[in-house]
């Protein structure tokens, strides 16, 4: 019986060759968009990771507080277990910073004094406390006397958050559509193999034959191509992945910020592998099922 399986599944798949290759690469381009989709996603995670790690904040205080209460206000949160380390800069160190950075402004400041930049401490968190929410906590704790103002720069962070939750459920509803597009055509497809092998169809269910015994090997027929098209596809997006990589991180170096453009790993590798496998599958089952209740 296996034999026989194997060998209806290898005819058909030479009989129908140009067939079968339409719903091979309707499957390969299937999971080319989900690797590349899913590459897009770990980068910015990635990204979003990196950040939440570099985040930092920067307390100005007062013109009017003395060194040596800076100093105790440094020493005091330094000792608190949120904080990993608090570095003081004055007045000319900010002045230094910024001249270093843009030079034009070097001519301002000498008429305005290295005072019109306010001294501050530059606060690095640990990575537990190094969220948006973690953040906010901190800085609502330590704000009002002795600072002016705080400034951690984690809005466009919440909203970079915000927006990357959104991403996922939108790729999430791509997939799906894309998914359900794929099974469509790949059904279709296989219908019309199906439909080729009408005589031979309708004979094995006059003769008492199941819908199983029919459809095993079809369904033969949907893992190779799921195979075939998987990999494919598997390859395109390493091909992307080679080709984009070193552009793209040149681009993004500054907001790539350590973060890697990385292959997908093994188990998302697999996972797609093996969803293509399933939707080769399942196409050619529908296009079997179609047929069989409408034959005879």
């Amino acid at each position: 019986m296996i034999q026989h399986i194997l060998r209806r599944a290898l005819r058909s798949l030479q009989e129908n060759l140009s067939l079968n290759l339409v719903a091979t690469g309707v499957i390969g381009a299937t999971v080319l968009l989900s690797g590349v989709y899913l590459s897009a996603i770990q980068t910015l995670d990635r990204v979003v990771e990196s950040w939440d790690r570099d985040a930092h904040v920067s307390a100005y205080f007062q013109p009017d507080i003395g060194v040596e209460f800076r100093f105790a206000t440094k020493d005091q949160i330094s000792a608190r277990q949120e904080v990993a380390e608090v570095s003081y800069v004055s007045e000319q160190d900010a002045a230094d910073y910024l001249t270093e950075r843009v030079p034009e402004v070097d001519t301002i400041l000498d008429e305005l004094g290295p005072e019109v930049l306010p001294a501050s401490l530059e606060i690095t968190l640990v990575p537990s406390h190094a969220t948006p929410a973690g953040i906010q906590a901190f800085v609502d704790s330590v704000s009002g006397t002795p600072f002016e103002h705080i400034d951690y720069g984690q809005e466009w962070v919440q909203r970079f958050h915000t927006f990357l939750t959104l991403l996922r459920g939108l790729g999430l509803a791509l997939g799906l559509l894309i998914s359900l597009a794929a099974i469509f055509l790949v059904g279709n497809t296989m219908h019309l193999v199906a439909y080729a092998r009408r005589a031979e169809l309708e004979t094995m269910k006059l003769v008492g034959a199941t819908w199983g015994f029919a459809a095993l090997p079809f369904a033969l027929e949907g893992c190779v191509q799921g195979l075939v098209g998987g990999s494919l596809g598997l390859l395109g997006v390493f091909a992307l992945h080679q080709v984009l990589v070193a552009k793209l991180e040149d681009a993004l170096a500054l907001a790539l910020a350590g973060a890697e453009l990385s292959f997908l790993g093994a188990g998302w590798g697999l996972a797609l592998l093996g969803a293509s496998v399933l939707l080769g599958v399942c196409g050619c089952l529908w296009s079997v099922t179609r047929f069989w209740r409408k034959a005879l």
